[in-house]
C-alpha cells in the first residue's frame, strides 16, 4: 500500500514536470484578429493586381494605335490660350517708306493678337507711339492710348486719344485714325480737332493727311480761326 501510494505521487510529480517544461510561447498562444484582416485582403488584392497588368500586356498595343493617332492627353494649347502668353515689353519695330525714309514704332507692351478686320499678323500695342524722319530732318510722332500694327504691311490703326505732332508746329487730337507708315499717309473719320502756327481747326468729319503732311484735308463742317499773327504781313 505504501508502495502504491509514492507511484502516484510520482506520476503527479512527473505530469507537473512535464507541464513546467513545455516553452512559454506554446503555453500562451493567442489569435490575432487583425492579421487576419491582411491575409483576407492578401486573396483579393493579390489576384486583382495579377489581372491588372495581364490586361496591360493585351490592351498595349491598342493603346499604342490611338497615341499614334493623334490622341493626346495633357494641358490645352488652344490659340487663345497661347495668344494670352506671346507678349513683348517695351517693344520696337524699325521700317522705312517708300522713300527710304525710316520709322520707328514702340509701345509699352505688345501682344500678337488673332487675325480681325481681314487682317492677319496682328499685333496690340498698349500706349504705341509712331516716329518718321522726314528727308529735310523733320519729323512727324504720334501716339495713342491703344494701337494695332501690321507689320507685312505697316499698317497702324490708333484709337483712344491719337496725338499727331509735327516738326513745324502743326497737331491734330483726334479719337481715330488710321497710318500708313509705308506711304507716309494718315485719315480719319471721326471728329478733330487741329492747331498750327497759323490758328485752329476743327472738323466734324475727320481728316486726310497725304506725303507726311505735305497736304492736309479737314472732311465735313470745319470752322477754323486764324491767328493775328499770321495775317501780318499777308494784307
Amino acid at each position: 500500500m505504501s508502495a502504491e501510494g509514492t507511484s502516484k505521487v510520482e506520476t503527479r510529480e512527473a505530469k507537473g514536470l512535464s507541464r513546467d517544461r513545455l516553452p512559454s510561447g506554446r503555453r500562451h498562444v493567442g489569435f490575432n484578429p487583425f492579421r487576419r484582416v491582411i491575409v483576407t485582403l492578401l486573396k483579393f488584392v493579390l489576384p486583382l493586381i495579377a489581372l491588372t497588368l495581364m490586361a496591360l500586356v493585351v490592351l498595349w498595343p491598342q493603346i499604342e494605335q490611338v497615341q499614334d493617332s493623334g490622341f493626346r492627353l495633357g494641358f490645352s494649347t488652344s490659340p487663345e490660350d497661347l495668344m494670352e502668353n506671346v507678349a513683348m515689353s517695351n517693344p520696337r519695330f524699325f521700317g522705312v517708306d517708300g522713300k527710304r525714309q525710316p520709322f520707328t514704332v514702340t509701345a509699352r507692351e505688345a501682344v500678337e493678337a488673332p487675325e480681325a478686320a481681314g487682317r492677319s499678323d496682328h499685333v496690340y500695342l498698349d500706349a504705341p507711339q509712331a516716329d518718321i524722319t522726314l528727308a529735310d530732318g523733320s519729323w512727324i510722332a504720334l501716339t495713342a492710348n491703344e494701337g494695332f500694327y501690321t507689320e507685312v504691311d505697316g499698317m497702324l490703326d490708333l484709337v483712344g486719344t491719337v496725338n499727331m505732332y509735327h516738326d513745324n508746329g502743326f497737331e491734330i487730337h483726334t479719337e481715330e485714325a488710321e497710318v500708313e507708315m509705308n506711304l507716309g499717309n494718315a485719315s480719319g473719320d471721326v471728329p478733330v480737332n487741329g492747331q498750327g502756327p497759323f490758328g485752329t481747326i476743327k472738323s466734324d468729319s475727320g481728316f486726310e493727311l497725304e506725303d507726311k503732311g505735305a497736304v492736309i484735308r479737314f472732311l465735313g463742317k470745319s470752322h477754323l480761326v486764324i491767328f493775328d499773327s499770321a495775317l501780318k504781313g499777308k494784307s
